[in-house]
């Protein structure tokens, strides 16, 4: 992605979601009311100037937040349409008449819609890795078209998933999937992951994650976006400002020196900026803070691990304290 694209990208989210969420509270705190037909025209207007800007900004956005964008316009055209139908007079009186017997016409095919869970699952032609628990995996543990750019890694639990480049390919691997990854990806998507530890390349895509609970993540990248996670450590290689949303206990660090390959846009860890959309405001974002120097001496589990029991051992000096319970 060009820097000029990235840079308006990046403008037009943050502006997008603090009108939109305004917009949303708006409308909410109509519904506890009777608002006025001067209030519904506001809403009206200001939602279609939000829509008129998405549209403008067609081709200009990632594919993906296009899409994630024109789920939210939607959604708040439908509660818009919901309380002016609720708020609409209620006629006294009404007539009835006597209907003719009319013909059923037959029923008509209709296109299944798609859910939002749905609509943020990534292609099942992507590369993948899915469907693992208690496993030590590599890029031999990738499965799909060997043309295909972006990776889908979801529903793990106990996982260490280590994708840095291999000078060799290890007995188990079919050699059909590169073992560096790093040029070859565009994209990572990253959903349903319990009690994980991810250890990426630098690649010059974007990484999505959604669901993630107590993991870590290490990845390089030009956009980070993380949605409904909680007690996540990332250690981050970054040229852009990450984004969260929905999450809580998140930490951050740098891309730790001696797993990088590139030094990519490397930013200091107190450098960071997080927009966190689930805080607009001027105070700083309770859902995440930054993790201490001595982050970067972890001993990173770079070498094949057999044995569940050496596994969980690895994994317990590498993840987040479990969350209480009453957190």
């Amino acid at each position: 992605m060009a820097e000029s694209t990235w840079t308006f990208s990046q403008t037009f989210s943050t502006k997008f979601q603090s009108t939109r969420s305004d917009l949303e509270k708006r409308v909410n705190t109509a519904k506890s009311s009777s608002p006025s037909q001067e209030l519904l025209r506001s809403l009206t207007i200001d939602l279609a100037k939000l829509t008129r800007g998405l549209a403008d900004a067609t081709g200009s956005l990632p594919g993906y937040d296009q899409k994630q964008y024109e789920i939210q316009v939607k959604a708040l055209e439908k509660d818009l349409e919901n309380l002016r139908a609720s708020s609409a007079p209620k006629s006294k009186f009404s007539f009835k008449k006597k209907q003719a017997a009319v013909s059923i016409p037959a029923p008509v095919a209709v296109e299944p819609r798609v859910t939002l869970e749905q609509s943020i699952v990534a292609p099942s032609k992507n590369l993948e890795i899915s469907s693992h628990a208690y496993t030590y995996l590599t890029t031999d543990s990738v499965s799909g078209p060997p043309e295909q750019s972006e990776l889908t890694i979801s529903d793990l639990d106990h996982c260490i998933v280590d994708l840095l480049p291999r000078a060799s390919v290890s007995d188990s691997g079919s050699g059909d999937i590169p073992h560096n990854l790093s040029p070859r990806v565009s994209a990572l998507h990253i959903q349903n992951l319990i009690d994980t530890v991810l250890i990426l390349p630098e690649i010059n895509g974007s990484v999505l994650l959604h669901d993630l609970i107590r993991c870590v993540v290490v990845v390089g990248c030009h956009q980070f976006r993380m949605h409904t996670s909680q007690k996540v450590d990332v250690f981050l290689s970054i040229s852009s400002n990450p984004i969260i949303e929905h999450c809580k206990d998140i930490r951050f660090s740098q891309y730790p020196q001696q797993l990088s390959s590139s030094g990519m846009g490397d930013k200091p860890a107190k450098e960071l900026y997080v927009q966190d959309f689930s805080h607009i405001r001027s105070t700083p974002s309770p859902h995440w803070t930054l993790l201490g120097d001595e982050s970067q001496d972890r001993k990173w589990p770079v070498e094949w691990i057999r044995g569940r029991g050496n596994l969980e051992h690895t994994l317990s000096m590498l993840l987040p304290a479990s969350p209480s319970l009453n957190s």
